[in-house]
């Protein structure tokens, strides 16, 4: 019989790879797993405690009164008395916005005392006072002591409104009065020296601008004779007119010093 060569029929003319190829993905993917992960390392050195950054100064335009244990108040550090603090108080604040003050006291200041701080702030101009968070330490040293004195005469604080006024209008209805106001002083210091204090002056504001009234609020001049006076001043002042319907209150703020 004879065989015959080159016959497709029955024969395998290709090789099955497909089992191979599953074995070697097999082995590879146990040497893979089998591979040990090295992971590279870098020396670092490392301080044994981290250093805390000190605070940001606050700005030099902050106003910041501190009260002490022994009854000594500060502006900024630098004691003075009452007197001065409204007037330097007053003075700087007329330019900055926003008006803050903050009140930095110790632990052992009377409330009250703190609240007579706070009354003093907003009398000077103050649109917001804050109060810091007591430290057992108090508030810092001060470190100078005001030597200067008062202007003789008048200061005036910001006026404080409420109602339909802008600030800036019920301070422009007192400057034609200032010289008014401030001879209303030195009438009585010819006569006491030694006379000084804060007078807080209050005018009710109608729709036309008109006067509904007005009077001494409180006051430590301790001189009915200047109060009256300043109270009959208080009734010449003259205001744009604020609409229908509506009214406002005025307060004026005024420290009176013998210089």
């Amino acid at each position: 019989m004879g065989a015959s060569l080159g016959s497709n029929k029955g024969g395998f003319s290709e090789i099955n790879m497909t089992p191979l190829i599953d074995i070697v993905l097999v082995v590879l993917i146990i040497m893979m797993v089998n591979i040990p992960i090295q992971i590279e390392t870098m020396g670092l050195k490392l301080p044994a405690k981290l250093d805390t950054p000190p605070p940001p100064q606050p700005p030099s335009d902050q106003l910041m009164i501190m009260m002490y244990d022994d009854g000594k108040i500060a502006l900024n550090r630098r004691v003075m008395t009452e007197e001065q603090m409204f007037e330097q108080v007053t003075r700087r604040l007329r330019p900055m916005d926003p008006k803050n003050v903050f009140i930095d006291a110790a632990a052992t200041v009377p409330f009250g005392r703190v609240v007579d701080m706070m009354d003093l702030a907003r009398e000077a101009g103050a649109m917001k006072v804050g109060v810091t968070k007591m430290k057992p330490s108090g508030p810092p040293q001060w470190t100078e002591v005001e030597t200067g004195s008062i202007p003789r005469g008048m200061t005036i604080g910001n006026p404080a409104v409420v109602g339909a006024m802008g600030q800036a209008d019920a301070d422009a209805a007192l400057q034609p009065h200032k010289g008014q106001l401030e001879q209303c002083y030195l009438q009585g210091l010819a006569t006491n020296p030694t006379l000084n204090g804060r007078v807080l002056a209050k005018i009710g504001v109608g729709p036309q601008g008109e006067i509904l009234e007005h009077s001494i609020g409180a006051s430590a001049l301790g001189s009915p004779e200047v109060e009256a006076c300043i109270d009959q001043v208080l009734g010449k002042f003259r205001f744009k007119p604020l609409g229908p319907n509506k009214t406002a209150l005025v307060q004026y703020p005024l420290l009176f010093s013998p210089g």
